[in-house]
């Protein structure tokens, strides 16, 4: 059995619009694991990471805010569940490696990485950071009901990319990369006499160029001597549709390369299933005959009620829970006006402008009477919460009225640092293009509507530059690809940029407010086009979120002020379609927005929108 990518989600209850939800949650996997438990006598359950960060209980917990004590709930849900083993993610390093070591260190089961090691003399790794690999002995009935002991080697892996995720790490750690230190820490477990060898992979299944190092489940499969992948990271489903398809892939049984892989999604919306059974062979042991993986949600499909939520996990998680909700119910300001990610995607919008003003102002007196004063200073913030794959309840609305700490949270879900950027007129335009590739290239002679968005480019990545103007011209090719991968070098959405109605020219010089995890997460390297690519000219270790947090309760009564930033070049009058929430009905006659008609709700739940562009 597997979870992954859990999140902090241990009930399912959204704490950022005070409700429950039916998204999944520990609580309800909890139920399916007795469930699995009592039918099958032979059982394992793993965690493959990204367990620790992802709620505000969590972020609270890491800043020691509510006031509980003991073991992190999320660990003391786990243990009362007896995990076998788990290995990190890379979120789980958020609020930094002591947190991580001191919440695992009530864990009753092992925290596993083969490839994360201290920085060692010279080019040499040092110790590991965790234990490489586990040999769990357990004794398993066979279909007859004879007893046997058998030997299985567990060991986890996390992408190399996390020293640049969570560049803080870069100065005690060292990462190898995935496949070889697997390849390595599987012979050496088969060396030790293991009936089966299990990898706990926080890393996706992709067939394209970031399966190289980041997402390298498709590899890891296809080593001798590994028996199961559990995969994560990407919060994708497997077995069921992936991108690009390869032959080496079977989607409905959930065989990669002949190996058993199973991914189960994300929050807790689904238990992941690898059902093998094995065979004696004489003189050569335990081999796997047969395999095969399935998922099982937690949520409510058409016509079915949800996963009912396991009692214990509800009771060892009440002190937090409640402390959670006292605490984010403060009030913190007022805004006259609503605040919400409805329109984020397509149109200008007060909530994420008040975090691009929160931003500038906060460096605008971090930079007072330095160099960097001199430069024309811009914001540039994306919406987090836009729907699509993460679900009709999944966007941002502060409602006029009362902003409480729970409101500042739904404006800015992530704990992530500030950091400003030092950036050419060049390298801002190019930034713009990798934000501009969000949307699908329309035809303008089209008379049928036509999507909007493109599948696979998430909104978080949709930065909006506050301080310039431009438009968007969707009837040309996008520079990026669905995974942001430069791909066309040469195409050039972003037309009109101006500051102060001056066009903006390759030579001019900015400094930029955004956030850390954008700064080095996503990167700006040269071979993405970034040329010169920007520069990091400020970093602090306050969250945004503080950040917000301080202009809200300062500013307040709040304005739900618009400036008109960017929007899209005119193409004649083509219809597009994009979803948003059904509660976004109550703001549609806002007089900012584009054209937009309503086409009613879809199967999943959303509102259908046609913009004339």
């Amino acid at each position: 059995m597997q979870t992954t990518d859990l999140h902090g989600k241990l009930r399912d209850f959204d704490y950022l619009s005070g409700k429950p939800c039916d998204t999944g949650g520990l609580a309800r996997v909890a139920t399916l694991v007795h469930e699995v438990r009592r039918d099958r006598p032979n059982t394992l359950l793993f965690d493959c990471g990204d367990t620790l960060q992802g709620t505000v209980t969590c972020d609270l917990i890491a800043r020691r805010e509510l006031g509980t004590t003991g073991a992190h709930p999320m660990i003391a849900a786990m243990n009362s569940l007896c995990y076998d083993a788990a290995a990190p993610g890379n979120h789980d390093f958020d609020y930094g490696a002591d947190f991580l070591f001191d919440s695992i260190a009530t864990a009753r089961f092992p925290f596993l990485c083969c490839n994360l090691h201290h920085i060692g003399p010279g080019a040499n790794p040092g110790p590991p950071a965790f234990d490489r690999h586990r040999i769990l002995e357990r004794r398993f009935r066979d279909m007859q009901g004879a007893m046997h002991d058998l030997r299985i080697g567990v060991t986890g892996c996390l992408p190399p990319q996390t020293l640049e995720w969570d560049h803080h790490l870069a100065a005690d750690f060292q990462i190898r990369e995935m496949v070889d230190a697997v390849r390595q820490e599987a012979a050496i477990m088969r060396s030790k006499g293991c009936d089966l060898v299990i990898i706990l992979a926080h890393s996706g299944l992709e067939t394209g160029d970031r399966a190289a190092t980041e997402n390298t489940v498709l590899q890891l499969a296809a080593l001798d001597g590994v028996d199961a992948v559990l995969g994560g990271h990407t919060h994708a489903r497997f077995p069921g549709p992936i991108g690009a398809m390869d032959p080496a892939i079977d989607v409905e049984t959930g065989m990669v390369h002949g190996t058993p892989v199973v991914m189960s999604g994300f929050w807790g919306s689904h238990l992941g299933l690898i059902e093998m059974t094995l065979e004696q062979v004489a003189g050569a042991g335990w081999r796997v005959k047969q395999a095969a993986s399935r998922l099982v949600a937690t949520t409510a499909a058409p016509a079915t009620r949800p996963v009912a939520e396991d009692h214990a996990i509800l009771s060892i998680t009440r002190p937090t829970h409640e402390a959670t909700l006292a605490r984010i119910r403060e009030p913190v300001g007022e805004t006259r006006g609503p605040l919400h990610s409805f329109f984020s995607l397509f149109a200008n919008d007060a909530a994420l402008q008040l975090v691009a003003r929160a931003q500038a102002a906060f460096l605008r007196e971090a930079i007072h009477g330095t160099e960097f004063a001199r430069l024309p200073l811009l914001s540039a913030a994306a919406p987090f919460k836009t729907g699509r794959r993460a679900g009709v309840d999944h966007f941002t609305h502060v409602p006029p009225g009362p902003v409480t700490l729970q409101g500042i949270a739904d404006l800015y879900i992530f704990p992530n640092p500030f950091c400003a950027l030092r950036v050419t007129g060049r390298a801002l335009r190019h930034w713009l293009e990798h934000s501009a590739s969000l949307f699908s290239r329309l035809d303008p002679g089209a008379l049928a509507p036509q999507p909007l968005l493109r599948d696979g480019f998430p909104g978080y990545k949709f930065d909006v530059i506050h301080g310039v103007s431009y438009e968007i011209d969707i009837s040309r090719p996008a520079r990026f690809d669905e995974n942001g991968i430069l791909s066309d070098h040469g195409a050039c959405r972003i037309r009109n940029l101006r500051r102060n109605g001056e066009r903006v020219t390759d030579d001019m010089e900015f400094v930029v407010a955004t956030n850390g995890f954008r700064a080095h997460g996503i990167g700006f390297p040269a071979e993405q086009g970034y040329d010169p690519v920007p520069e990091i000219v400020f970093e602090s270790p306050v969250w945004t979120r503080d950040i917000l947090h301080r202009h809200v309760t300062s500013q307040s009564p709040l304005d739900d002020e618009v400036a008109p930033t960017w929007t899209f070049r005119p193409l004649g009058g083509v219809l597009a379609t994009v979803a948003t929430s059904p509660k976004a009905r109550a703001y549609l006659d806002d007089p900012r927005l584009p054209p937009v008609a309503d086409l009613g709700d879809t199967p999943e739940g959303f509102m259908q929108l046609c913009l004339t562009i």
